[in-house]
């Protein structure tokens, strides 16, 4: 009997680190966890919003960083990947190098533009040292953690510390996407809301509606109140109900790619391979009628 237990106990482990996947078990960090590792010589920790917001107060030891320092605009697409030269200037002025540990939150009420410094963090080849704080600025009001109006000290970086290697294929094009609509094991998720996700609102596009094929989660469902991120098994069940099964590929998009990289985020969390469509819908409605639209009611 106790053989089979084992056998069953291996068997039920292995079926849920399946489900969840072995990835992404460093990808977020708790308060309590970063109160213990708050003055870590290796901790950069990021404070990711407008800078007001830091100026209004912020958690001690973080170092202030706006959107536009790692976000251009490109053919007329917002929140694009900036070159390297200037990914690496941005967190080596932030006291970012090669021994880093990376912590980042939003300052602010949303947190997509944290998980898109995530994405970008990732496609430069140093996801696997970067962590999101749990609950951001927002959780740590709620929990009543001390807050600062001190500028932090940044340490100093020579230059060539940083060390990136871009990993092109986290990053997809129309072309990708297109191939991937019939392709079996690719799950593509549109992270915008429901109204625009069905073409009930359909603002200045073109063509109302979502990626043909697409499910949807919307970016905003995956948070609660005070920004924690859901349950892992809930988070789980919501990629469950639009299709996506264990072995399976995501590609996630928007309007512009910056609530994708939310999906992309938790995609990666949850241990499925995951990839970001940065054209997003603000590129597909504007094409041809072979990049498939589709409505929903």
């Amino acid at each position: 009997m106790r053989t089979r237990s084992t056998i069953f106990l291996l068997v039920f482990l292995s079926a849920t680190l399946s489900a969840f996947g072995q990835k992404g078990t460093n990808m977020f960090v708790d308060q309590q966890w970063l109160q213990a590792h708050q003055n870590d010589d290796n901790l950069v920790l990021l404070h990711v919003a407008n800078p007001k917001s830091y100026d209004a107060g912020h958690i001690e030891g973080a170092v202030s960083i706006n959107p536009p320092e790692y976000t251009i605009v490109k053919d007329g697409l917002y929140w694009e990947l900036p070159e390297k030269s200037k990914i690496d200037s941005t967190l080596t002025a932030k006291g970012v190098d090669n021994d880093s540990r990376i912590i980042l939150y939003y300052g602010g009420d949303d947190h997509a533009a944290t998980f898109r410094l995530y994405f970008t963090l990732d496609y430069f080849g140093i996801g696997d040292r970067v962590s999101i704080l749990d609950g951001g600025l927002k959780g740590w009001k709620h929990r009543n953690l001390p807050l600062t109006t001190a500028t932090s000290d940044v340490k100093s970086v020579a230059v060539g510390s940083l060390k990136l290697k871009p990993r092109k294929k986290i990053k997809v094009d129309k072309k990708y996407v297109k191939k991937s609509i019939q392709k079996e094991g690719v799950n593509i998720i549109d992270a915008r809301r429901a109204t625009f996700y069905s073409g009930e609102q359909k603002g200045s596009y073109n063509r109302g509606g979502h990626i043909a094929g697409a499910g949807n989660i919307c970016w905003l469902d995956v948070v609660d109140e005070n920004m924690f991120i859901k349950d892992k098994a809930q988070l789980a069940e919501m990629y469950k109900s639009q299709g996506v099964s264990n072995g399976n590929q995501v590609v996630a998009y928007c309007h512009v790619g910056l609530r994708a990289s939310t999906i992309y985020t938790l995609a990666k969390y949850l241990g499925f391979e995951a990839r970001l469509y940065d054209g997003s819908f603000n590129e597909w409605h504007a094409l041809s009628d072979e990049y498939g639209v589709e409505k929903s009611n």
